[in-house]
C-alpha cells in the first residue's frame, strides 16, 4: 500500500507561492492588547462600584444623625473678660475618669469667667479640687488638680473660692 502524495504536495506548493505567509504574531499582539483593555475597564468599573457603594452607605447612615452638640457660648464683657455658661457636674465628669472610690462632691460647680472647679472626695484623704478651662471651639477641658491656684496666673479678674490669692 503506497500513498500517492505527489499531487497533494504540488497543490500545497502552488498555494504557498500565492498565499504568502500567515501573520500570527500581529493577530496575537492585537488580541493581547484587547484583553488588557478589557481587564483595565473591568477593574476601573469595579473600583467605581465599590466607591459608590461605600459612599452611599455612609450617606444613608449619616443622613438622620443629629449634629453634635455645640459647646456653651462664650460672651465677652465690657472689660475684656470672657464669661461662659457654667457646666454641670455631669458634663465635667464626662471629661475625666476618677480613680476607684473617688467621687464628685454634692457641692455645685463653681465658675469664674472661663474656669470651672469641682470638689472631689477621696476615701481616707482630704478633699481635692479639679480645675477645668473653657476654650472657644474646643469647649471644656480638664486643666489641673490641686487645692488652689493663683487667680492672677489664671487671668481671673474676679475672686473665686478655688483661688489662693
Amino acid at each position: 500500500m503506497t500513498d500517492d502524495l505527489g499531487p497533494l504536495r504540488q497543490a500545497m506548493s502552488d498555494l504557498s507561492e500565492y498565499g504568502g505567509e500567515a501573520d500570527m504574531y500581529e493577530r496575537a499582539l492585537r488580541r493581547s492588547r484587547q484583553s488588557q483593555r478589557r481587564a483595565a475597564l473591568a477593574t476601573g468599573a469595579a473600583a467605581v462600584a465599590v466607591v459608590v457603594a461605600i459612599g452611599g452607605t455612609v450617606a444613608v447612615a449619616t443622613r438622620d444623625r443629629a449634629d453634635p452638640p455645640l459647646p456653651p457660648a462664650a460672651s465677652g464683657t465690657g472689660d475684656g473678660a470672657q464669661t461662659v455658661d457654667c457646666p454641670s457636674t455631669q458634663v465635667l465628669g464626662d471629661l475625666v475618669e476618677l480613680p476607684a472610690g473617688w467621687t464628685f462632691s454634692s457641692r455645685p460647680v463653681e465658675c469664674a469667667q472661663t474656669w470651672a472647679a469641682v470638689d472631689v472626695e477621696r476615701p481616707g484623704a482630704g478633699g481635692l479640687i479639679y480645675l477645668f478651662h473653657y476654650t472657644p471651639g474646643t469647649g471644656w477641658r480638664f486643666q489641673d488638680q490641686g487645692n488652689g491656684w493663683d487667680c492672677t496666673e489664671l487671668g481671673l479678674t474676679e475672686p473665686a473660692s478655688f483661688c489662693t490669692s
